[in-house]
C-alpha cells in the first residue's frame, strides 16, 4: 500500500512540474485516442412544428452524430484560453465543432451572452478563479473572420479588443434586452447566439423569447447548462408554445454525457430553416 501510494504522489508530482501546454497536449491526444473505442453519443429529444417535421429530423441527426469522448480544435482553443466549455465542467465544444466547422473560415457574427463574471456577489458569477472573456477570445481564435460580441450584467468586466466588442445586459429586463439589440453594432441578424449567462428557468425565457428574432436563415441559438431539473418545463414549452410561436425553428434537447456533470451538461439548440 505504500509503495502505491508512493507511485501516485510521484506522477502527480511530475504531472505538475509539466507545463500547461504539455499537460493539456498529453490529455487530449489520450482522450482522442480513447474516445475513438469508447464512443459515446448525446442523448437528443426534437421538438418544432409538425409541418416541419424533415428539418427536425435532420438536425436532431447531425446532433446524434457527435461522439463526446473525442476533443476535437476548438476543445483545445477553449481550454488554452480557460473557458470551461471543452474540457472541464462541460463538454460543449464536441457538439459545437461539428455544427460550425464549415462556418470557420466565413465572415459570421457571433454573439454570447455571459461573459464570465468573477464578481462572488453576483448569481451567475463564475467564481474569484473565473477569466472572464475567457469564451469570447476562444470564439475570435476559431473564427478568424468573423466578428464576436458579448454582452454582461457586470460593467466591470466589459472590454473591446480586436474583433471582440461586448455590451452590457440585464437578461431579467426585456427593456434592457431591447436597448442592448439597439445598439448600432448589434443591428444585424447572426450565425449564432449562445445564452451563458444566469442559469435559471425564468432568465433563459426572458432573453429567449427577446432575442430568437436576431437569428438569420440557417444560424443557431443555443441556451447552455439547462438543468436536469427544468427539463419537464423546457418540454411543456417546446411542444406546446414554442412549436407554435417559432414554427420557423427546430429545436433539440441535448444531454450529453461527461464524466465530470451529470447536473447541468445540457444544451438547448434552436436551428432557423
Amino acid at each position: 500500500m505504500a509503495v502505491k501510494t508512493l507511485r501516485r504522489r510521484i506522477r502527480r508530482f511530475t504531472w505538475e512540474l509539466l507545463p500547461p501546454v504539455a499537460r493539456n497536449f498529453i490529455k487530449f491526444t489520450y482522450a482522442s485516442v480513447v474516445g475513438r473505442v469508447k464512443r459515446r453519443r448525446p442523448q437528443v429529444e426534437a421538438f418544432g412544428a409538425s409541418t416541419a417535421a424533415e428539418q427536425h429530423d435532420q438536425l436532431r441527426a447531425q446532433l446524434e452524430e457527435v461522439n463526446v469522448n473525442v476533443p476535437t480544435k476548438l476543445c483545445r482553443i477553449m481550454t488554452r484560453y480557460g473557458s470551461d466549455k471543452g474540457a472541464g465542467w462541460h463538454n460543449y465544444t464536441t457538439v459545437y465543432h461539428h455544427l460550425f466547422t464549415n462556418l470557420r473560415r466565413k465572415q459570421v457574427n457571433l454573439f454570447e451572452l455571459g461573459i464570465g463574471t468573477n464578481n462572488p456577489n453576483l448569481a451567475s458569477s463564475m467564481g474569484v478563479d473565473g477569466k472572464p472573456g475567457a469564451s469570447l477570445r476562444g470564439w475570435a481564435d476559431y473564427f478568424r473572420s468573423g466578428q464576436i460580441f458579448g454582452a454582461d450584467i457586470d460593467q466591470n468586466i466589459l472590454f473591446n479588443e480586436g474583433r471582440i466588442k461586448t455590451f452590457h445586459c440585464d437578461q431579467l429586463r426585456k427593456s434592457a434586452i431591447e436597448e442592448m439589440w439597439a445598439s448600432s453594432p448589434l443591428r444585424d441578424e447572426f450565425e449564432i447566439v449562445i445564452e451563458d449567462g444566469l442559469h435559471t428557468f425564468e432568465a433563459n425565457v426572458s432573453f429567449f423569447e427577446n432575442s430568437l428574432h436576431k437569428i438569420r436563415k440557417g444560424g443557431y441559438y443555443i441556451i447552455e447548462d439547462v438543468k436536469q431539473n427544468d427539463l419537464p418545463r423546457w418540454r411543456e414549452r417546446l411542444r406546446s408554445h414554442y412549436s407554435v410561436r417559432y414554427s420557423e425553428f427546430s429545436f433539440c434537447l441535448v444531454n450529453l454525457p461527461w464524466k465530470f456533470n451529470d447536473s447541468d451538461n445540457i444544451l438547448l439548440v434552436a436551428r432557423r430553416h
